[in-house]
Formats: structure tokens, C-alpha cells, sequence
């Protein structure tokens, strides 16, 4: 895929934002790769995770002496970009207090889609090793991901599932299909730009706010809570949306009920 692909998550997250009057905003960054087949040669996975290691603590920098400056950022990673998400973990000098959420987008979590060389099995095995003996101290480390479902033809839903060593409060995998509102399987390209995963990923992030920090809340429970109610639940409802309001009407009174647009 390309970096390009970042804009339909930017563009929704804008409107998002100008709709609460920019009180809450979400910056993005996108890291390009040149489009390197690293699913078919693994030999620079490593190369890439270490750059992306880079990236991100570059981009915390340009934060500093802001007020509420991050300390973290969300990653979303679509196809082997999820899985060098999960890679950063694994270097030695990789800080895992500087993420704490990563959304994969059709990515082969489980093994490569076609084992070509030893650098690609290798680094798989080094992932997915480190979680499985990690997995109580990335506990704090929420996971969603999404699989394109059967129009994917790249890479197969059974790919997709985060290995079942991750704790089931800190990990959630889903079919596009199963996603309220979207319903539909997308190919292995739209599900970076499919309008209702993409509202339903924004919808999630701006939901996981802290109002008190303005940041991505810290609490695990809490991001699990969310995750689940976006891509799991409710359709197109805020996280704090409650249907158990009752209203009176007089006789005179008519209901109508007023079709707007929500981000």
C-alpha cells in the first residue's frame, strides 16, 4: 500500500473535530516504505521496524514545550505495516511506554501469507515468541484487528486473529463484515478506505479521549470498552450514548424525527 492511503482517515478525523468545534483533534503521520514487498521478502522487515522506531520518537520531539504534550502515540498499521507494530516491542532500546493502541488493518498476524525465505519466518517467529512470553507485561497494550473478510484475496481472515497468548482485555480481532453499519467484506486496498470502518475507527479514537489529559486514555479497561462498542455493538452511537431516555409527548405534539449527518 501506499502512505498516500492515511488521507481517508485524516479527512474523517477533520470533520470529526470541526464538529465538537475543534475542542479535541487527532494529528496524523504517515511513513512510507517506497511500497517495498516485504510479504515476500523479509529481509528488510527489520530495517523497517527500526525506522519506524525513529519515526516515532521524531515525531513525539516535535511536541515539546506544547502544552498537554503526548507522550505516546496510536499506531495503525495496514497489512505487514500492523505486524512491524507489533515488531517494535521487540527491540532492545524500544520504550513500550511510547504506545499504547495499535489498529491493524488486514494484517497477517499469524504467519506470512507465503513463507518465501527464512528472514520473513524468522521475524515472525521472533514477534510472535516475544508476545506469547511478554504477554503479561503488554497487558497495557490494546490491540485491534480488522480482516477484510472473503473479498480479501492476500490475505486470508484466519491470518488476521491475534495469537491467542494475547489477553483477551487487551486484544480485539474482527471481520469487516461483523462491523456494525459496514456489513460488507472489503479487499485487501478498501479496507484502508471503507467510509464505515474508517468512521468507526475515528468514532473509537475520539471516544478513547481523556478529557482531563487530552490524550488517549490510559485505562485498559476503558479502551477495551470502546473498542468493542464501535466495532462490535453499536452502530454510530458515542461511547457515552445511553437509549434509555423516556420523553412525554402532549397530545398536540408530533414527533419528527431530523436526519443530520454524524462523524
Amino acid at each position: 500500500g501506499s502512505y498516500k492511503q492515511v488521507r481517508s482517515l485524516g479527512s474523517i478525523a477533520l470533520r470529526k473535530a470541526e464538529n465538537i468545534d475543534l475542542k479535541f483533534h487527532f494529528n496524523f503521520f504517515s511513513i512510507s516504505f517506497s511500497e517495498e514487498l516485504v510479504a515476500l521478502y523479509g529481509g528488510s522487515l527489520q530495517k523497517q521496524t527500526k525506522f519506524v522506531h525513529e519515526c516515532v520518537k521524531a515525531i513525539l520531539r516535535l511536541y515539546k514545550g506544547q502544552d498537554f504534550p503526548p507522550h505516546r502515540v496510536a499506531i495503525i498499521g495496514h497489512s505487514m505495516g500492523g505486524l512491524i507494530a507489533r515488531a517494535l516491542f521487540t527491540l532492545k532500546n524500544f520504550n513500550p511506554v511510547l504506545i499504547n493502541l495499535i489498529v491493524t488493518q488486514a494484517t497477517p498476524h499469524v504467519a506470512p501469507v507465503l513463507p518465501m525465505d527464512r528472514f520473513l519466518i524468522d521475524f515472525y517467529t521472533n514477534v510472535n515468541n516475544y508476545w506469547i512470553l511478554k504477554s503479561k507485561e503488554l497487558q497495557n497494550i490494546t490491540i485491534l484487528s480488522v480482516a477484510g473478510g472473503f473479498r480479501d484475496y492476500q490475505v486470508r481472515s484466519g491470518l488476521t486473529f491475534l495469537p491467542p497468548s494475547n489477553s483477551q482485555h487487551s486484544a480485539l480481532s474482527v471481520l469487516s463484515s461483523s462491523v456494525p453499519r459496514c456489513w460488507v467484506s472489503t479487499d485487501h486496498l478498501s479496507v484502508v478506505w471503507c467510509k464505515e470502518l474508517i468512521l468507526a475507527t475515528i468514532r473509537t479514537f475520539f471516544d478513547l479521549i481523556d478529557e482531563d489529559t487530552k490524550q488517549i486514555s490510559e485505562d485498559p479497561a476503558k479502551r477495551m470498552d470502546v473498542l468493542n462498542h464501535h466495532f462490535v455493538r453499536h452502530p454510530a452511537k458515542h461511547f457515552e450514548d445511553r437509549d434509555n431516555t423516556v420523553v412525554t409527548l402532549s397530545g398536540s405534539s408530533v414527533w419528527i424525527p431530523v436526519q443530520t449527518s454524524k462523524w
